[in-house]
């Protein structure tokens, strides 16, 4: 087994970007066009990715006639990023502090990122502001269903909380919900893929919510996957 301190995350690891299609996240590009049905953007909105990784969702924005805008914490996924797409504007930055001018986007896609930030709160306020009134925001992302949540460590699950948090934090951000629909079993069907494949429960409890030993805190601990389109009101 390789130390702890030598571990690389799991989803920077080649078997995680083949089972997930370089989408680090449950559902694909498959949810993400569900979601994007219900946001009916017009051919030529300004549509935000944040946290946009490879470029997958970025791709399916241009090919629908968006004008798509990337924006990662990683260098290296931004690199790769660039030499996979064409002419699609590429940013540097973070959700609580969005490189982006007030009321400039159309829509706003956010897959299984809000999660990890460190400030929810911020981050949400900070999507409202770009956004435009009446823009659409798609937000998919890990949450809670039991155990309890606030969960340390470095998984993509530390700052999972219960679906009805995230529908207040929304609407105490301005946002009225158009859509909320539960896909946790595209959580599981992906976890069991990569069980499947080879991938350490240990290992794949750790990308969860930082439960490296696993062990019966850790297991108590459940989570399902989310999928909200809300809307940004006038005021």
């Amino acid at each position: 087994m390789i130390p702890q301190h030598q571990e690389e995350p799991l989803y920077q690891r080649e078997l995680f970007r083949l089972v997930s299609a370089d989408c680090f996240r449950p559902g694909g590009v498959e949810l993400t066009a569900r979601g994007l049905a219900y946001c009916a953007f017009s051919v030529g909105e300004r549509v935000a990715d944040l946290g946009c990784g490879l470029g997958v969702t970025l791709a399916l924005l241009a090919e629908r006639g968006l004008r798509p805008v990337g924006m990662d914490c990683s260098s290296p996924m931004l690199l790769e990023a660039e030499g996979r797409l064409s002419g699609v504007p590429l940013l540097a930055g973070m959700l609580e502090e969005l490189p982006l001018r007030d009321a400039s986007m159309d829509g706003i896609v956010c897959e299984c990122v809000l999660s990890l930030s460190s400030n929810p709160e911020r981050a949400l306020g900070e999507m409202r502001r770009v956004l435009r009134p009446g823009g659409r925001l798609l937000l998919t992302d890990i949450v809670a269903r039991g155990g309890g949540y606030g969960v340390d460590g470095q998984g993509c699950a530390r700052g999972a909380v219960p679906v009805g948090v995230v529908a207040e934090r929304l609407a105490r951000h301005g946002f009225r919900v158009l859509a909320s629909e539960d896909h946790s079993r595209l959580l599981a069907e992906l976890a069991g893929r990569l069980l499947f494949q080879g991938v350490p429960r240990s290992a794949l409890l750790a990308w969860m919510g930082g439960c490296p030993g696993g062990g019966s805190a850790c297991s108590e601990k459940r989570f399902g996957y989310w999928m909200f389109v809300a809307e940004k009101g006038n005021k």
